[in-house]
């Protein structure tokens, strides 16, 4: 029995022991370490976006900028017909260059909305800017795959639609 006691008794001396001092586990822990980022324009980033419609303009392959404010052509064109619906296809593509599978989706900020289907547009859509991924299956990139987007322009008043912010959302799945 005495022998029992005495290694219960150490059992316990070195719980507590351990208790005191003790796991080397640690509470809190700052430290500071560098971080280096690199950036890409949009021709060469792992999200590529590229175009080479006349409603697109690139800044030195740094970033598109659409403007369906459209530019004037050569035939004497100047924009989109007044109190009509106009479809453009394949205005950009996203081009998946990173080295996961992404799902893509877009947000629109202005008037107008992303819809399923620009082909649908007519005049019972309200007066705006609507934006399509071109291929829903295609929602979903593979490495080196890649989608368009459709826009379908609005107008009903006579007057320049106003435009907004087109943000393109790609995450990693």
């Amino acid at each position: 029995m005495q022998r029992r006691k005495l290694i219960a008794g150490l059992g316990a001396l070195a719980t507590g022991s351990a208790a005191a001092m003790g796991t080397g586990a640690f509470t809190s822990v700052e430290a500071e370490r560098s971080v280096s980022v690199n950036t890409a324009g949009d021709a060469n980033a792992y999200l590529k976006f590229s175009s080479d419609n006349d409603f697109v303009s690139n800044n030195n392959a740094d970033e598109l900028t659409i403007d369906l404010g459209g530019p004037s052509n050569s035939e004497n064109g100047r924009g989109f017909n007044q109190n009509a619906a106009s479809v453009i296809h394949e205005v950009f593509a996203i081009t998946n260059q990173g080295e996961d599978d992404i799902e893509l989706s877009l947000e629109y900020s202005g008037d107008g909305r992303v819809v399923s289907e620009v082909d649908n547009a007519d005049l019972d859509w309200s007066e705006g800017v609507y934006f399509e991924l071109a291929d829903e299956e295609n929602e979903t990139l593979a490495p080196g795959q890649y989608t368009t987007v459709d826009v379908a322009v609005v107008e009903q008043n006579g007057n320049s639609v106003r435009g907004g912010t087109l943000t393109i959302n790609a995450d990693s799945i």
